[in-house]
């Protein structure tokens, strides 16, 4: 199982949502996948967020390209509405920092996806660059993925990291780019594959799906031809049966 699942933002179950210490938690837990997403700062600092606005996160309404680093850095990221005070004290978790702790874990890879909102903001040579000066120690274990298509072509022209496309739509204009891009994987939400009758596009791309929560759901997917999901639940699904077919460990 742990060569097909992937901590989908950390374990956003049990911690909030791309934070340090939730990415930590399930590198130490053995496992081998994880995926985050980068946004930048008004000063250039690259961090982990889903989201262009931290309210989510920290209940603070700041946009992130609008706001300086420091001003981030002292808001608390615990996810309050999830999670109350319990995690009062994590900060939002700068993308150098995460670099530095899967170099603990050299057997580790890291799909890591440049937001749209931020590329839009600051340019894509801006983005990508910097995103791919701070990866540089651990660049063989890192894949840089995108919803953003021109990303992921200056990515590929800039250097020899794989890259994955995260489908805007299931459509036979987005087929005929993936071809063209020929990515090293293909991210689709679950909500917009296509019925089960319909097989997904043949192609050299791995196949990734999110997000996939109970185990049950798990053989049924790989049935249907997805090489690897994600998951906000890693440690549960991991400590569950593998499905028929994929190696337990």
């Amino acid at each position: 199982m742990k060569s097909i699942l992937i901590a989908h933002r950390g374990e956003p179950a049990s911690w909030p949502e791309n934070s340090y210490r939730g990415f930590e938690a399930v590198l130490r837990a053995g496992v081998r996948y994880i995926e985050t997403d980068v946004q930048m700062t008004a000063d250039g600092v690259a961090v982990l967020s889903h989201d262009p606005t931290l309210l989510r996160i920290t209940g603070s309404n700041l946009v992130v390209m609008d706001t300086e680093y420091r001003d981030i850095r002292a808001l608390s990221a615990g996810h309050p509405e999830r999670f109350g005070e319990k995690y009062k004290d994590l900060a939002i978790t700068r993308l150098d920092e995460l670099a530095t702790l899967l170099k603990q874990w050299p057997q580790a890879r890291a799909f890591i996806e440049i937001k749209h909102a931020s590329i839009v903001a600051f340019g894509v040579e801006k983005v990508v660059d910097s995103v791919l000066a701070i990866l540089e120690d651990v660049s063989e274990q890192i894949t840089i993925i995108s919803f953003d298509f021109d990303a992921l072509v200056y990515t590929r022209k800039t250097c020899d990291l794989p890259i994955g496309w995260v489908l805007p739509a299931w459509s036979g204009e987005n087929r005929a780019r993936a071809r063209e891009l020929s990515p090293d994987f293909l991210f689709c939400n679950r909500k917009r594959l296509p019925p089960v009758s319909e097989a997904p596009w043949d192609g050299c791309w791995k196949w990734v799906v999110y997000t996939v929560n109970e185990i049950n759901e798990v053989a049924p997917f790989i049935r249907r031809g997805m090489d690897m999901l994600e998951t906000n639940k890693i440690r549960a699904l991991l400590a569950g049966p593998a499905p028929r077919g994929e190696p337990g460990d």
